[in-house]
């Protein structure tokens, strides 16, 4: 339904100018993404290369955006779009909460005293990272593409992050590693519970090319 209904958008001046925003703001995401994680985990300073605060604004912005372009098409016109103008509101709602996961992360290495160290946990959540920042590439590319099969694989892909993310936070509400101080505990366990929504969302955004409108948010 995804591509169908594509085709017959990029047709439509608004509704093209509100998905090619919507593309923008995964970029951003995208990008927020990786300037956060590595301000917690590589540097000691928190030292940031990205304004995160103002790109989270701007995202923000965006989604607004979106709604009046969408809204102002429907309104004003007889279109027959208006499944995909409902597909495409649902979705950036999970794009701007994706920029506000990837402000926590900022957030927690604001208040972390060091670059943080995750002991036995290091393998694990730097898989989950990498795994994270390759998504964010995929699922622009398969919003772009109205690529099904690479949504489908990202929606594949989440029950594994997330049983990983829980068994981290499972083990370290266990007191299992005595080793990490009560501030490592805390903030492995949040960046665990952030990174897990981050994919999360992505996994709903490629509900939404996979399902029908209905289905966005769920499995296929």
């Amino acid at each position: 339904m995804f591509r169908t209904l594509i085709e017959v958008f990029r047709r439509e001046d608004l509704l093209q100018q509100a998905y090619s925003t919507s593309i923008e703001m995964l970029k951003v995401d995208n990008e927020m993404f990786d300037a956060a994680y590595k301000s917690l985990r590589q540097s000691d300073s928190a030292e940031i290369g990205t304004d995160v605060h103002t790109k989270d604004v701007q995202i923000n912005e965006f989604e607004r955006d979106i709604r009046r372009k969408v809204l102002a098409h429907l309104s004003t016109t007889q279109s027959r779009d208006i499944v995909f103008g409902l597909i495409l509101i649902s979705i950036v709602i999970d794009i701007e909460r994706i920029g506000d996961y990837t402000k926590n992360i900022v957030e927690l290495a604001q208040n972390h005293p060091h670059r943080l160290e995750v002991g036995e946990f290091e393998a694990d959540l730097s898989e989950i990272e990498t795994s994270v920042g390759q998504r964010f590439t995929t699922i622009i590319n398969a919003f772009e593409n109205s690529d099904v099969e690479a949504a489908r694989g990202l929606m594949d892909q989440h029950r594994q992050i997330t049983q990983v993310c829980d068994s981290i936070v499972k083990s370290l509400i266990q007191e299992e590693h005595p080793e990490l101080s009560r501030i490592d505990t805390v903030a492995i366990a949040l960046y665990s519970r952030y990174l897990k929504r981050v994919s999360s969302h992505i996994t709903n955004i490629a509900s939404g090319i996979v399902n029908p409108f209905d289905g966005i948010g769920f499995k296929e």
